[in-house]
């Protein structure tokens, strides 16, 4: 896709689609997992791994600054490692559709309904946006940008409703529990917590003076999504004895200061935006990278026409909506085969960051010392995810990646073929 067809995108859209990306279902229960983990002090490993952070978005930041990538990471990774890589990586971009079926069934969950009536909801909640981004990337990022103001609305709302009952005495019992090692494992899960944002980097076909606005989101929602983390440790770890708030969602310190009801539609509200935020930018995630992997040929070539009237690829996101909704039909276990997409999507970072330091970093030292640092970083979060994982979910995602790595050997060497006859 030309950038200039849909070039509509400023800071404050990418930012909205970066944020809502990276927060998802998982922000309700993450202060209660890591103060498990670590104790208390489980905001001092959010400030860390707002460091570790940092150092994993060096060789996006150069990449995104250097050049403008319409398609994305596949373009990336093409460009900087090399074809055969990139038709990897876009294949694995392919399998975000998992989970786009597995957080428009979570919400749909949210409801009082019957499971067969919650798919059929979640069918519906797919449609809706993938036809906001069949309208155009401005209309995607205008209903992110009022989601995420819904979701700064009821969270601050929690947050300001316990302030007031933050005791010290709590936040300053159990601040770290167990070992060092135990520690460095709580900054690696803080630090996966606020990864991807770096994906907005796959919109830059959409944005304006992508050079620029990109690397500009990127750093402002990872400190947007790094503030709001560390906050809701405070929060969460002082307003109750650690043994209360330990391993639990959000939802038990908020009953502290909240009726019963309220905490209810809290709940229930901020899990709803947060999974339909990611959803959101999740598919604008797939659709700039995949579109140029279309023109590559990785994918049919018939899928890159776009509408004449919105300069949308609105066939390949027929397709995705398609792809999106056979899950829900048939019953697969989306949050199964979702989860196993975890260990790829960093994997897809590592080769980044290789790259980066291939292309970019080799002659000048500073930028040399980044990419290698975020290889370290990408290596270490890998391999607690590993540690961490059960072993279905490592080999889902071994067959994941073997599927894209033998799909991508095969689609190659006929691509090699066609160029050479």
């Amino acid at each position: 896709m030309n950038r200039s067809q849909d070039a509509a995108l400023g800071t404050g859209h990418l930012v909205a689609l970066a944020t809502g990306g990276v927060i998802g279902l998982g922000v309700m229960s993450m202060p209660g997992i890591g103060i498990g983990i670590i104790g208390t002090g489980l905001w001092i490993a959010a400030l860390v791994g707002l460091g570790f952070s940092v150092i994993a978005l060096v060789p996006q930041l150069l990449l995104n600054s250097s050049g403008e990538y319409p398609g994305g990471q596949y373009q990336q990774l093409r460009d900087t490692v090399g074809r055969y890589v990139g038709g990897v990586g876009a294949y694995l971009l392919c399998f975000l559709v998992f989970d786009i079926a597995a957080y428009a069934l979570s919400a749909a969950q949210l409801l009082p309904v019957p499971p067969l009536v919650a798919r059929g909801v979640a069918i519906l909640i797919i449609a809706v946006f993938v036809a906001l981004h069949a309208w155009g990337a401005r209309a995607a990022s205008a209903v992110q940008v009022l989601l995420i103001l819904l979701l700064a609305v009821v969270f601050g709302l929690y947050a300001g409703a316990l302030i007031p009952h933050v005791q010290a005495r709590y936040l300053t019992q159990d601040v770290i529990i167990g070992s060092p090692t135990v520690f460095v494992f709580a900054c690696l899960y803080m630090t996966f917590m606020m990864n991807g944002v770096a994906l907005v980097s796959n919109y830059a076909a959409a944005a304006r003076a992508p050079r620029r606005t990109v690397p500009r989101a990127m750093l402002v929602s990872l400190l947007v999504v790094a503030m709001a983390y560390v906050l809701l440790c405070v929060v969460d770890a002082g307003v109750i004895p650690i043994a209360r708030v330990a391993n639990q969602d959000i939802s038990v310190s908020a009953r502290i200061a909240v009726p019963g009801n309220v905490v209810r539609a809290f709940t229930v509200g901020g899990s709803a935006l947060a999974l339909l935020t990611t959803l959101n930018a999740a598919i604008g995630w797939m659709v700039y990278p995949l579109h140029a992997a279309c023109q590559d040929g990785w994918l049919p070539r018939e899928l890159s026409g776009l509408s004449p009237r919105t300069g949308t690829p609105v066939r390949l996101l027929a397709v995705i909506l398609v792809a999106g909704v056979v899950p829900l039909i048939v019953g697969v276990s989306t949050t199964t085969v979702s989860s196993s997409v975890t260990i790829l999507m960093l994997v897809l970072q590592l080769a980044l960051a290789t790259g980066a330091y291939r292309s970019l970093a080799r002659d000048r030292m500073l930028p040399r010392v980044g990419c290698v640092a975020a290889i370290v970083v990408d290596v270490l979060v890998i391999a607690w995810l590993l540690y961490t994982m059960n072993t279905l979910l490592i080999a889902g995602n071994a067959l994941l990646l073997v599927v894209a790595g033998v799909g991508a050997r095969v689609r190659g060497k006929r691509l090699t073929s066609v160029s050479n006859a």
